[in-house]
């Protein structure tokens, strides 16, 4: 019996089995519910079973012609050779009978039978057994199998079961248990919590990601015994790496080398004294520019050896980055603090990343193979983002969750942790939580602006910089101006008041930051006209291409010239800008910290200066402020009172008021949707926690988890600025109107991807199909042509939105 061209079922179940139970093996686990010793068990039956319902008749026509090339193979696009479900049922009969374990057995079950798919409500595990066309349909396919044939393949792959005297009314029998209301009532009782969704995840990623590493090794020629021999062959990765680093920098400010030096040294003696068993959730709490990227680097490393001296265990490092914009800077900096250019050592991940994985400085893998490893964080040290992490927490998606073993023995990084929405902030304590005890997760939260999360006064964090007071009246590097809050300022005032400033502050540098797109474009058009000649007036949003934004921001970093940069809120976190003044359009608090961090930020002579001020439109006594456009009110007032009161705020006093800030967020603050999902998570109700689609019916659409919520559809634009976008949007076409198949077309454009989408935009439809109709549409990607540019693209604001509904991006 074949598993898949050229494969033998019982060398494809075997050899799943060697991948996962290696994987499996390097994990230290405390769950409850079961021992390690069981989770082992049931997870390597899991993999010896997961494809024994290709066994049927239907199965082995359909591979056997695709192996002899046969054009279409034998029921192509018929259910009856299906496998998935055939192969759970009889995963829970194998798994019942040798562990004599019903709950042991629902896990395979639950795994197996999706293996091929995503997760699906506790409840519908049950339906999809009962008397209805389904089980008809299982009951045609068990029938068809040759018992004798596949006893020959359980036998070889060293499974213990009789399935040649497991006849049709056994397996009848079999499934009458398993949708009987008994056995239903019986597990749900002790499965459905919290722990039972890490679990559950946690065997499917390990099922799921050696299924597909055995069959795309088979397929690429790749030797699965080095493979595995690497998993416990890791590379020593040092603490003294970031210090031999740190020495070789240029760093002008011998003050603001000193206290990072000093914050760096803090937060590694804290890591030396900390109880692995019990501090897992700890905290990075210092100013901006303190140089936390590398404290936190350290302190993982130094938690990594412990880790390994101590307890034998192979940590895995993830560095989690807000936006997909700032990861690359960050990754150059663990390059070159790691020396590694191995993608077994060092892996960047997010969306737009090459799947290609480096193995030392000859060999890649591209292709499947590349990208299979790099979705599954294959490696020692990962650099991705909160959306990637969250979403293969929170998800019920196969490619997803593909990656969720790798968070055991992990040590996380969660940087600029503020840009958690609050509603979510009691999910991922109690989901944080969980993990950290059941998988042996250590989380390290970092930020200047420390969210409420967890609760340092009662022991549920553990600060590593010890003396985080001190470091924040240390870095009093700027004031920040809230005496014009009482009052709402219009368009044209704020233009006058900037205009002053700059024409009296003739040796500062300005950044001025607005929550709308079209209120931006207002102010540059402004400031461009008045001062063109005599500074460097710049622009950014994401109004602009990404390969623009990335130029600005280069050209600004090098330039030794006076700048006016006018920008929105993308300015905010990880772009390392440096100007003497600020003006920034009121936000929520953390917001306005943030963009301070652009302000004196490398300490110079003088205070640096950030004005906070409340715009509106032209006519103040009617007009919405634009902060209400944007941010929830909920936000905005707990702001307010934050600030009430208060005419100039040193920096030092940040800190104090920020915690203000999320204790009246805590106070006034709905977290309804932690409560919705963390009943869903618990009833193992996936669907209901995950799923999107077709859920406006249902009222649960709104409920499901989605770090980034699009308030308005939006549609990418492709923007071709110049003849490179021309000879990509050439490819794009050439890839799309291929003869190849759909994942043979997806792997071509993955290799131009990255730079492809840095000439894309993402617009409001309602924008774009109210004033361009002219650009030709392809699914929903539109092209706007080098010679359509004049009507539709603004080279230095981007898309033309002139006399359209404001957004904010």
């Amino acid at each position: 019996m074949l598993s898949h061209p050229k494969k033998r079922l019982c060398s494809h179940l075997k050899d799943s089995m060697l991948i996962g139970i290696n994987v499996l093996k390097q994990m230290k686990l405390d769950f409850e519910l079961c021992s390690k010793a069981e989770i082992e068990r049931i997870c390597g039956l899991s993999l010896l079973t997961h494809d024994i319902g290709k066994g049927t008749l239907f199965f082995q026509e359909y591979i056997k012609d695709i192996e002899a090339g046969i054009e279409p193979p034998r029921h192509k696009g018929k259910e009856e050779k299906e496998h998935g479900l055939l192969s759970g049922v009889l995963s829970f009969a194998i798994c019942r009978r040798i562990t004599g374990s019903d709950t042991m057995a629902f896990f395979a079950y639950m795994t197996v039978s999706r293996h091929h798919g995503a997760l699906i409500n506790y409840s519908d595990y049950f339906k999809k057994l009962k008397p209805t066309a389904s089980r008809e349909l299982l009951l045609r396919q068990f029938e068809s199998i040759d018992r004798a044939s596949l006893q020959q393949e359980l036998d070889m792959a060293g499974i213990e079961f009789d399935i040649k005297g497991y006849d049709a009314s056994a397996f009848r029998q079999e499934l009458d248990f398993m949708s009987s209301r008994a056995f239903n009532s019986k597990v749900r009782g002790i499965i459905r919590n919290k722990e039972t969704f890490i679990l559950i995840n946690l065997l499917f990623s390990i099922l799921i990601f050696s299924d597909k590493m055995e069959a795309i090794s088979h397929n690429a020629h790749y030797d699965l015994k080095e493979y595995i021999e690497g998993i416990v062959q890791w590379r020593e990765l040092p603490a003294s790496l970031v210090d031999e680093y740190i020495r070789g920098l240029d760093i002008k400010n011998a003050d603001m080398a000193g206290w990072r030096n000093r914050i760096c040294d803090d937060a590694t003696e804290s890591v030396s004294g900390i109880d692995l068993k019990k501090h897992k959730i700890l905290s990075l709490n210092v100013p901006t520019g303190a140089g936390k990227t590398l404290t936190a680097l350290k302190a993982a490393l130094k938690i990594r050896e412990r880790l390994n001296n101590e307890e034998s265990i192979k940590a895995r490092i993830v560095y989690i980055l807000p936006y997909t914009s700032i990861i690359e800077q960050n990754y150059e900096v663990l390059q070159k603090v790691l020396g590694a250019h191995d993608s077994r050592v060092l892996l960047k991940h997010h969306h737009l990343a090459e799947k290609c994985y480096n193995v030392g400085s000859t060999e890649s893998y591209e292709g499947e193979l590349g990208e299979h490893l790099v979705e599954a964080w294959d490696s020692q040290v990962v650099v991705s983002t909160f959306v990637q992490l969250l979403h293969s927490i929170f998800t019920n998606r196969n490619r997803q969750l593909i990656k969720f073993h790798s968070l055991s023995n992990s040590i996380i990084i969660l940087d600029e942790v503020q840009s958690i929405p609050f509603k979510y902030w009691r999910l991922i304590k109690e989901i944080f939580s969980d993990m950290a005890k059941t998988l042996n997760c250590f989380f390290l939260l970092m930020t200047a602006t420390m969210p409420l999360i967890f609760s340092e006064k009662n022991g549920e964090i553990y600060e590593l910089a010890s003396g985080k007071e001190i470091y924040f009246n240390a870095f009093n590097r700027i004031d920040i101006d809230v005496r014009l809050l009482d009052r709402l300022m219009s368009l044209p005032e704020f233009k006058c008041r900037l205009c002053m400033d700059i024409n009296k502050y003739t040796k500062d540098s300005f950044l001025i930051v607005m929550n709308t797109i079209k209120s931006s474009i207002k102010v540059f058009r402004f400031l461009k006209e008045k001062f063109g000649q005599e500074a460097e007036v710049c622009y950014l949003s994401t109004n602009i291409i990404p390969k623009h934004r990335i130029e600005r921001i280069n050209e600004i970093k090098s330039s030794s010239g006076r700048k006016i940069i006018v920008s929105t809120q993308l300015i905010e976190a990880g772009v390392d800008i440096d100007v003497e003044r600020v003006y920034r359009d009121f936000a929520p608090m953390d917001c306005i910290t943030q963009t301070a961090g652009r302000c004196n930020r490398e300490w110079g002579g003088s205070r640096g200066i950030v004005t906070v001020v409340r715009l509106a439109e032209e006519d103040t006594t009617c007009s919405k402020e634009y902060c209400a456009y944007i941010y929830d009110e909920v936000l905005r007032e707990a702001t307010h009172k934050a600030l009430g009161g208060k005419d100039i705020i040193e920096e030092r006093d940040i800190s104090q008021l920020s915690q203000l800030y999320f204790r009246q967020l805590k106070d006034t603050g709905s977290d309804d949707a932690s409560t919705f999902l963390i009943e869903k998570i618990s009833g193992l109700d996936y669907d209901e926690a995950f799923e999107l689609k077709g859920r406006k019916e249902s009222g649960y659409e709104k409920d499901a988890f989605q770090l980034i919520e699009n308030e308005f559809k939006t549609i990418d634009m492709f923007i071709e600025t110049d003849q490179r976008a021309k000879e990509l949007w050439r490819e794009y076409q050439k890839i799309r109107h291929s003869s190849c198949d759909g994942l043979q077309r997806k792997r071509e454009f993955n290799k131009i991807k990255k730079d492809f989408y840095s000439y894309v935009v993402s617009i409001p439809e309602k924008a774009v199909k109210l004033h361009y109709r002219g650009v030709t549409e392809m699914d929903m990607l539109l092209r706007v042509s080098f010679e359509e540019l004049r009507n539709t693209y603004d080279m230095d604001t981007g898309f033309l939105r002139d006399g359209i509904t404001d957004y904010f991006m």
